[in-house]
């Protein structure tokens, strides 16, 4: 019965606060403080409604991304601190392979177009994170270009 009711505690806690004992909540853009230097500003984003913001630098002219396929594009990837995490020039990749965040913000840009997206960790690499450089729980800002829509 002792084991039942601390279960049922734990439980308790975990949904009355949504963390799981050492990992916090999960990231919450709208919370979180974002390097100056990002440029981020989410009231003048877009937000979906599982929580990615994203707002278009360029729209671009070129063909709609409307579906997974494979793409090429550069991006910069940041924590929010402004820490630079990753960054790829013409790097080719199949949109299903990608993290929800990143591949839910390619869709809908237009080939030449330029966006910035702003990833909460549920979408992106949750509690588990990707060290040693992307911590648990960690809200990304990318920045992307979409070069081409390589097939169909």
């Amino acid at each position: 019965m002792k084991r039942l009711l601390l279960f049922a505690v734990a439980l308790s806690v975990v949904a009355c606060t949504g963390e799981i004992a050492g990992l916090g909540p999960p990231s919450d853009p709208a919370t979180e403080t974002f390097a100056s230097s990002l440029g981020v500003n989410l009231t003048d984003m877009t937000r979906t409604p599982d929580g990615l913001y994203y707002r278009d630098l360029n729209i671009g002219n070129g063909a709609v991304l409307a579906h997974d396929t494979t793409v090429t594009v550069t991006y910069s990837g940041y924590l929010a601190d402004g820490t630079l995490f990753d960054s790829e020039s013409q790097v080719q990749f199949a949109t299903a392979n990608l993290v929800t965040g990143f591949r839910e913000g390619l869709i809908g840009m237009h080939v030449n177009g330029r966006r910035q997206l702003v990833i909460p960790s549920d979408l992106g690499y949750g509690k588990a994170g990707s060290p040693p450089t992307i911590p648990r729980q960690a809200t990304l800002v990318f920045d992307v270009s979409l070069v081409s829509i390589d097939s169909a």
